[in-house]
Parts: C-alpha cells; structure tokens; sequence
C-alpha cells in the first residue's frame, strides 16, 4: 500500500474527524458554563446557551462526518471529503472572524492554522481518490 492510501485516504480522515470531533462537541455542550467563562469575561445564561449550542451543532456535523466515512465508498466518498472540507473551512475561518469582533476567548490563530491545514488534507485526500472507482473498474472491462 503506498503513501496515498496509507496517509490520504478520505474514509480514514472523515472517521477521524467524526471521532475527535463528536468527542469535543460533546465536551463543549457538557460543560458549557466551563466553556462559557473562558470564552467570554463575564459570562451570562444566555452565553453558557451559546457555547452549548455550539457543542450541538459540532456534534451534529461529527456525526455526518462519521456516518459518511463508515458507509459512503467510491467516488461520492471522495466528492464528499472534498465538499465537506470546503463547508468545514468557511464555517471556522467565519467563526474565528465572528469571535475576533467580541474576542472570543477560544480564538487562537496558530490552533486555527493546524485544524484548517488537516481539513485541507481531508479535502486533498477526497481529490486524490477521486477516481479509484474508474481505475478498478478499466482492468475488469479488458479482461
């Protein structure tokens, strides 16, 4: 197996992502008033709302990126690593924007850096994959 599947491999990344991602959301909406009180300087109800919320939602798309990882294959795997890679990077690059306008205590450009870079790895994986479905099914055709 060479270093393209071993390492690039969309159905690898997005379980991954669905895992450290499920398990953060979920950290997140448990001790939202945890969360609350770093994030912002003097929290309020309405705050420890945000940050629960917040840990929904990430573990909604966790959830997605899980599922389609253990049950999508092929070509649509792949279109989806792309497409969700994408949708993942706008949605983080416009959180941090958001935070930096109230300075979000959880706002940490380099932190940023590195999720946004793997992300772009998981999308990099779909592209490289994308068209192993038509490549196993040529040698078949010849036979």
């Amino acid at each position: 197996m060479d270093w393209k599947n071993k390492v690039l491999n969309p159905k690898g990344w997005l379980i991954a992502f669905g895992v450290i991602f499920l398990l953060l959301g979920t950290g997140n909406y448990l001790t939202g008033e945890t969360s609350a009180e770093t994030a912002y300087p003097d929290p309020t109800d309405r705050d420890v709302f945000y940050e629960q919320t917040f840990g929904l939602f990430t573990m909604a798309l966790a959830a997605m990126a899980l599922t389609t990882g253990l049950v999508v294959t092929g070509r649509a795997l792949s279109i989806l690593a792309m497409s969700s890679s994408g949708v993942m990077i706008a949605m983080m690059s416009l959180h941090y924007m958001a935070g930096e306008a109230v300075d979000y205590g959880y706002n940490d450009p380099a932190a940023l850096g590195v999720v946004l870079s793997l992300i772009a790895l998981m999308g990099v994986s779909g592209f490289l994959h994308l068209n192993d479905e038509e490549a196993e099914e040529a040698p078949a055709a010849e036979a």
